[in-house]
């Protein structure tokens, strides 16, 4: 039985202790260059800043890819110069592609990190589950006493 209060105690303390680990890691950007239709791997979601630049009048188109749902989250026809932002709804990986035939480069900087809805979930309900199966096994062991 000291196992098992082991165990679960822990898995609460951890689910506790891993908010500002997590908050300290997700405020950090990530920052990114791309040069052809490269795939980047983004840990979480949030907002992305895209810059691109290419000579004057170059025409190019910007897309950014999520695999997991199937669709462009982004597709944009520029010349020149591109600013701009997009939304990543979840982690895992996305292409970010670059369709011409001049050089063009494209940064990518991942900033308002956050963790999804998914992890968010289990955690919250991993760390619970444990905290509720604790507290009874304490009840019960105090109502034996």
């Amino acid at each position: 039985m000291r196992l098992l209060k082991a165990v679960l105690l822990s898995i609460v303390i951890m689910t506790v202790l891993v908010f500002p680990i997590e908050k300290n890691a997700l405020t950090q950007p990530i920052s990114e260059v791309v040069l052809m239709g490269q795939g980047i791997i983004v840990p979480s979601s949030g907002m992305v800043m895209l810059s691109s630049s290419a000579d004057e009048g170059t025409e190019y188109a910007i897309r950014v890819f999520d695999p997991e749902s199937g669709r462009a989250v982004l597709e944009r026809n520029v010349s020149g110069s591109f600013r701009g932002r997009v939304m990543l709804e979840h982690s895992g990986p996305y292409y970010f592609s670059v369709q011409t035939m001049t050089p063009v480069t494209m940064a990518v900087r991942v900033i308002n990190r956050y963790p999804s809805v998914m992890v968010l979930n289990i955690r919250y309900g991993l760390g619970g589950v444990s905290a509720l199966i604790l507290a009874a096994i304490l009840l019960v062991e105090g109502r034996k006493r």
